[in-house]
């Protein structure tokens, strides 16, 4: 996506207080890109989705996703954003409006991945025919989200429509200035696995297979373990292909996270946004060795040391959770039951005004 704020190519964010200021941007948004025969598509909370597909009459263009299995990792939200628009273009659709509620009850390097993924959409996705709006409630951010919503977005949506955001920064610098995760809490205990002095490319086999024993030997699930030991192999791959040697792998299993660094003694590469773009021509495609492992971890950061160059690999796992206790279990009146309906009164109140503007 670019700086315009034109029909398409748009990447702008609402920071709204209340459902209506939220209607308010979004109903004309969506509705514009409904009569030029555009696909609509929804990832709100469930209130919030069904108050616009209700103020929109229940269109049959628009598609409504559960955020949760989008707002995830950067690699995912970039696939499925494809994925989604390349299906409704096959579909017959010109273009693709897509109204997304980002969760913001994250923290930490949670957060800071998503800052950074705001800033890489802008480029992932910009051969694509998108235009798209990033909601978030204003009520729930600090300070510093707020000032990283503003800095990734080249526009702000308001209820007369985009305008210019001077407040953007260009992604490659945003991604440059973020601190990337050094080292922290697992990191700082013994490694789980340590393999030093690598220098011999043809050990590539060998060595993936004694990543993945010892994150067999760690618990966790099977698919994210895989997933992970196969993100490892591909940075293993390049820092021996394209690093300067000796390599060093240390592989932290914790019952809560996978994190691994591959240190090389080169001097790395300066794209911050290499691997979150799609692989290039050629055989093997330019690239596929980060895209792909992008795709297998929630974390992968880039960074020069003292020594070296080193590649940080991280993968939270799934903990187990106490069953709700009954002064934390909702409410009978806040169950997702309850807030749709409320959402739905809402909405229809809010289409009857709303409609008489579109």
């Amino acid at each position: 996506m670019t700086s315009t704020t034109g029909p398409a190519r748009l990447h702008a964010a609402l920071l709204y207080r209340t459902a209506q200021e939220l209607a308010s941007a979004a109903v004309p948004f969506l509705a514009d890109g409904l009569a030029m025969g555009e696909a609509a598509v929804l990832a709100c909370r469930e209130e919030n989705s069904a108050l616009l597909a209700e103020a929109l009459g229940h269109d049959e263009r628009i598609l409504v996703l559960p955020r949760e299995g989008i707002y995830t990792r950067t690699a995912d939200a970039i696939a499925t954003f494809r994925r989604v628009v390349r299906r409704q273009v096959a579909a017959g659709a010109p273009g693709v409006r897509l109204f997304g509620e980002v969760p913001v009850d994250q923290s930490g390097d949670e957060w800071h991945e998503w800052h950074r993924c705001e800033a890489i959409l802008n480029v992932a996705l910009g051969p694509l025919p998108l235009s798209s709006v990033c909601a978030y409630d204003r009520r729930e951010l600090s300070d510093a989200i707020h000032e990283g919503v503003e800095e990734t977005h080249p526009a702000l949506m308001t209820p007369a429509g985009p305008v210019p955001n001077h407040r953007y920064v260009d992604p490659a610098t945003v991604l440059r200035r973020t601190p990337t995760t050094l080292a922290g809490g697992a990191e700082d205990t013994p490694p789980t696995l340590q393999l030093v002095d690598l220098d011999d490319a043809t050990r590539l086999p060998e060595l993936r297979a004694r990543v993945r024993a010892a994150l067999d030997g760690s618990g966790g699930p099977g698919l994210l373990r895989g997933r992970f030991a196969a993100a490892v192999a591909e940075v293993l791959h390049n820092a021996l292909r394209h690093g300067r040697p000796p390599v060093a792998v240390r592989l932290w299993a914790t019952p809560t996270r996978l994190v691994c660094t591959v240190t090389d003694s080169g001097d790395g590469f300066d794209d911050p946004l290499a691997g979150y773009t799609a692989p290039g021509d050629g055989f093997p495609p330019a690239g596929a060795g980060l895209w792909l492992a992008r795709q297998a971890c929630d974390t992968l950061e880039a960074f020069r040391t003292g020594t070296g160059f080193t590649v940080r690999l991280a993968t939270g796992l799934p903990g187990s959770e106490p069953p709700p206790t009954p002064s934390s279990a909702a409410a009978p009146a806040d169950t997702p039951a309850a807030r749709a309906d409320r959402a739905r009164a809402d909405a229809r109140q809010l289409a009857r005004r709303l409609r008489k503007q579109l």
